[in-house]
């Protein structure tokens, strides 16, 4: 299937998805899933192969004959032994507004900054002597 999948109910994929898959709910990639784009659920499944971004919102577990090749941001993680991971784990951490625009940076005023001017170095002077 080519295209973008957008739920609201537990997914099972079982078969090629070349696109994003998202639900507010658990995603399974079973053993003859495969999915080429970005998979988003609470908590994600992985028995098949993902080629892309995974996203948990609680736990990803990847199973013995799961496959993953990109990023994934999760909460938790289980791996289990035999997957095959060539990914960067990161922890997940849903970014609000307030955090990406810290409140005491928002009204700024630049203008009234103080000007630093540093002193001069002073030179050293060695003298030598034999």
């Amino acid at each position: 299937m080519n295209g973008d999948i957008d739920s609201n109910n537990d997914v099972r994929v079982e078969g090629i998805i070349q696109g994003n898959l998202t639900t507010t709910k658990r995603i399974i990639i079973g053993k003859t899933g495969q999915v080429i784009g970005n998979v988003k659920g609470s908590q994600v499944s992985i028995m098949g192969e993902v080629v892309g971004e995974v996203i948990a919102t609680d736990i990803t577990i990847i199973g013995e004959t799961g496959v993953v090749h990109g990023t994934v941001l999760t909460n938790k993680i289980k791996i289990e032994s035999g997957a095959e991971i060539e990914a960067c784990i990161k922890k997940y951490k849903e970014v609000s507004e307030a955090e990406v625009i810290p409140s005491k940076t928002k009204n700024l005023d630049f203008t009234k900054r103080k000007e630093h001017v540093l002193p001069k170095p002073e030179l050293a002077k060695i003298s030598m002597e034999n």
